[in-house]
């Protein structure tokens, strides 16, 4: 029987996080290096999102401007790479938990946008 190839590159999180509380709305739009994707779930510790992005790395320092699809509001974010899924086309961001705009607005965005 052939199996096959799993196309996925991971690093362990600070925390395992798979089991976190997901949130799936508001979709956020997730800019990176000027390219932007959108998010299949997230947490007030992680993105993930729909994509790869191109010169990208597991494990590096990765900063990107995320906001409400749809919406004006946008705030800066720090984080690292934990995951790339290549059959899927997914890559998992690990937030950096020193930012406290990220901390502050995500469940905010919750209340505001996401019975929409």
């Amino acid at each position: 029987m052939l199996q096959a190839e799993i196309n996925t590159q991971s690093v362990s999180n600070r925390f395992e996080k798979r089991g976190a509380f997901r949130v799936s709305n508001p979709v956020l739009s997730v800019e990176i290096d000027g390219v932007r994707f959108s998010t299949e779930n997230w947490s007030l510790d992680g993105l993930l999102l729909n994509g790869v992005a191109e010169h990208i790395e597991l494990d590096k320092p990765i900063e990107g401007i995320i906001g409400p699809i749809g919406s004006p509001e946008m705030c800066r974010f720090g984080g690292r790479i934990v995951r790339i899924d290549e059959d899927d086309m997914t890559t998992a961001i690990e937030l950096d938990e020193k930012n406290a705009d990220v901390a502050a607005l995500l469940p905010l965005w919750v209340l505001k946008y996401g019975a929409r």
